[in-house]
């Protein structure tokens, strides 16, 4: 007698092998059986025929961080088939932190992951992980430690080389956030401040985290006009440490280098072929989002986020001289222009009139020569809470990168106000939909692979990505034909179509496209 039994199903298992025709049955949160289950009886039997059954998707990077304890029902994931996310991007953990850290962290993240009120009480990683547990989450949830975050915790946002003291200070809070759970490490090397650790820092800490089968999530020093060199720099650091790399929204960013994806991918490849292990991961977008703040240069932001508060007004004519001259750092107006640069959400009512208009536009409003004023004057009235999406890549360049045999999907999703990135609502369905159904430029079987089993054998998931007989029952069930995203810029808080079913551990949490109310996600920890 199974609890759960799905008959008539095309079945994609996640290996990238061949779908085939059969029934599922669930016991106790497990996948028992897999086959023609003519004869079986269970408490709940689903017909679908004439749709895929595949394993819950696995959003291996995004920022739900403060929003899952606030929001656990996570029906912007789970609507769209995603049963894991896995938390601590970027550099930028909420975990290990100090109490007097946290107002500063929380304005600098403001951005980023949104600020909806919840009330940090945890310090250190674990603590963290139980708070996300209590808070009874509808889908899985995993975390690196952020290096960010680390750095924060030893040096605070000092722009400087650590000491031989402070590495291993580091050193000993990544193996104790491994120890209570951390899948790995993640970079974010334009921003502080891990934007201002060096390459010895980052292989000391590295080779700690790899002998816990950890990985190094990294988005990258560059993704523009010095994507190169920033390709070498992480895979330099790969081969020094012997950490498994993961380069995370993999992309060419800027229209002078659209084109360039090939050359990136072959530094990957040859770095695969001389042992490096390196892994990418990608949106299916032609546009990034993050916050706003990430415009200025990096040396305004060492004395923390009120200091830089302070130096919108006082020193205002140096940042504006150094984002229009200065090409030493990630310049995103240099490489893209303030007219693709959108504001994507506010924290004060004042200024949501301008949310998801361009700044080049929402300057013109405001009777403003310079556009970068119309940025700094956001970022001062709002205290830095401003997020931003920046149209930057070129879609012959998202489809090459997207075939890569390494690639996996993320979503990258930021779920704060206003109109964020449409990819935290459809970023999987968006793959099903559009690249595989109507532009071919994937098989249904690997996009399914990219989206289940490849990120979890990355993340060291171990019973997670694939529909086999003693696997976890996180399980979706699509329409092949209809299937799509529905999320736009213009209006991007839309569920997607042709989801019909997701169970997680077992339970059902979606059915008919509709939350059914259920909460049975956890927190899984490495040990």
């Amino acid at each position: 007698m199974f609890d759960i039994l799905i008959r008539n199903a095309r079945i994609v298992s996640g290996s990238g092998n061949p779908w085939f025709n059969g029934d599922l049955g669930v016991i106790e949160g497990r996948i028992a059986a897999i086959g023609r289950l003519d004869a079986a009886r269970a408490a709940r039997t689903i017909d679908a025929a004439g749709r895929v059954a595949c394993p819950g998707f696995i959003d291996g990077h995004t920022h739900s961080d403060l929003f899952l304890l606030a929001e656990p029902r996570a029906e912007a994931k789970v609507l769209q088939g995603v049963t894991t996310e896995n938390l601590g991007l970027d550099g930028m953990s909420v975990a290990p932190i100090e109490a007097a850290a946290v107002a500063g962290w929380r304005k600098h993240l403001s951005g980023l992951t949104g600020d909806p009120g919840v009330d940090w009480t945890w310090r250190g990683f674990a603590d963290y992980l139980d708070a996300v547990d209590a808070a009874a989450p509808s889908l899985n949830v995993t975390s690196y430690v952020g290096l960010g975050t680390l750095r924060l915790k030893v040096m605070g946002m000092t722009d400087r080389a650590a000491s031989g003291a402070e590495i291993a200070a580091m050193k000993s809070l990544a193996a104790e956030a491994m120890e209570e759970g951390a899948r790995g490490i993640s970079a974010g090397l334009i921003y502080a401040p891990g934007l201002y650790q060096g390459t010895e820092e980052v292989v000391a800490i590295a080779k700690v985290v790899r002998d816990y089968d950890g990985i190094y999530d990294v988005h990258l020093r560059s993704e523009g006009g010095h994507v190169m060199e920033a390709l070498d720099e992480v895979i330099g650091i790969g081969r020094a440490s012997g950490i498994p790399i993961l380069i995370t929204h993999f992309k060419v960013n800027g229209k002078d280098n659209w084109g360039r994806a090939g050359e990136a991918l072959a530094k990957v490849d040859d770095a695969r072929r001389q042992g490096v292990e390196v892994h990418i991961a990608q949106y299916p977008y032609t546009a990034g989002s993050t916050m706003l703040h990430a415009v200025i240069p990096p040396w305004y932001h060492a004395k923390g986020p009120d200091a830089l508060i302070g130096m919108l007004g006082e020193d205002r004519e140096a940042i504006k001289r150094d984002i229009r001259e200065r090409h030493d750092f990630e310049n995103f107006v240099a490489g893209c222009g303030w007219e693709r640069i959108v504001v994507s959400s506010v924290s004060g009512a004042a200024n949501k009139r301008f949310e998801g208009k361009p700044v080049s536009e929402i300057a013109a409003l405001k009777g403003l020569d310079d556009p970068a004023d119309a940025a700094l004057d956001l970022l001062a009235e709002e205290e830095l809470s401003v997020g931003m999406i920046v149209f930057s890549m070129d879609e012959a360049d998202v489809v090459e990168i997207m075939r890569h045999p390494t690639m996996s999907v993320i979503s990258d999703g930021l779920l704060g106000g206003g109109k964020p990135h449409p990819r935290a609502f459809g970023a999987f369905p968006r793959i099903l939909g559009r690249y595989v159904r109507e532009k071919g430029v994937l098989r249904l079987e690997e996009a399914v692979r990219k989206m289940t089993a490849l990120s979890a054998e990355k993340l060291r998931l171990k019973t997670k990505g694939l529909l086999a007989e003693g696997y976890d029952a996180d399980i979706v069930v699509f329409d092949p034909d209809t299937v799509i995203d529905n999320a736009t810029f213009d209006n991007p808080r839309q569920p997607p179509t042709g989801i019909d079913l997701v169970i997680v551990n077992g339970q059902v949490v979606v059915a008919d496209g509709r939350h059914t109310g259920a909460t049975p996600g956890r927190t899984i920890r490495t040990r």
